[in-house]
């Protein structure tokens, strides 16, 4: 698995799906979904309602990253027999 590490901008840049901390958020955690148009988009980490944040105020949320299965419509969901569904 691939770490990400702060651009050479200071930002953090996560994984697809990686539980990040939102300083903005009082530290909450979120997975994280996607940038677009200067916003990240997370999630409560059991499915929810997304919120944005900055891109610099997402940090790391431990030591090694953790990640939750993200699916949309753009990432299927693959079921056992490895078919999309």
């Amino acid at each position: 698995m691939a770490v990400r590490k702060r651009s050479h901008a200071g930002i953090y840049q996560p994984q697809i799906g990686e539980v990040v901390k939102d300083r903005a958020n009082r530290g909450g955690e979120g997975v994280y979904m996607e940038t677009r148009g200067g916003l990240a988009y997370l999630r409560p980490r059991r499915g929810g309602i997304e919120w944005t944040t900055l891109p610099g105020e997402i940090e790391q949320s431990g030591r090694t990253p953790e990640l939750v299965p993200v699916y949309g419509p753009d990432r299927p969901r693959r079921t056992q027999e490895g078919s999309t569904s």
